[in-house]
């Protein structure tokens, strides 16, 4: 039963994991750009007060720890030998893309999008316009977010493809 629990929870908070990448990067971030000043109310709203991040990490956590569970318990402890068969090397090429997707997103997206909220807020419950540093900061805030969105993307892209599709690799390899 906890087999179950665990697949449950690693697909479903996978499938938001991605869902909201692809949200974010690919139609909210753009048109806010394309919309700013008057979507910065929006984007605040959504990244301070509905905590949109630390949500989309919750869930990123989740994924990573039951997948982490579901491999070990499918690899019998990281057994190479499991590893290096097709079905075991496709959950490994998932995994890997996506670890490395959440610890991009842990150390380098997330404290970008936290700079850009905190100077948002500032700014907000101040009610003035920002200084040019506060204006360079933002902008080189964006600039990580949307390099960062895109190699996240494609990782978790790897991730889904490569998990959904890996019990299947042995009629391919």
């Amino acid at each position: 039963m906890d087999i179950v629990l665990l697949r449950l929870v690693h697909i479903l908070s996978g499938a938001f994991w991605f869902g909201s990448v692809i949200t974010m990067f690919l139609f909210l971030q753009p048109t806010a750009q394309a919309t700013a000043p008057e979507s910065q109310r929006f984007m605040l709203h959504l990244l301070r007060d509905r905590r949109f991040s630390h949500v989309v990490l919750g869930a990123a956590l989740l994924t990573v720890l039951a997948g982490g569970i579901l491999f070990w318990r499918d690899s019998n402890g990281l057994r190479v030998e499991w590893m290096s068969e097709p079905p075991g090397l496709g959950f490994t090429v998932g995994a890997v893309a996506a670890l490395l997707a959440l610890l991009l997103f842990v150390f380098v997206g997330f404290p970008a999008s936290h700079r850009m909220v905190a100077i948002g807020g500032r700014l907000a419950d101040e009610r003035r316009a920002p200084t040019d540093e506060e204006r360079r900061e933002v902008a080189r805030s964006q600039a990580t977010l949307r390099s960062v969105g895109v190699v996240v993307l494609v990782l978790l892209t790897i991730a889904a493809a490569a998990m959904s599709t890996a019990r299947y690799w042995s009629l391919l390899l």
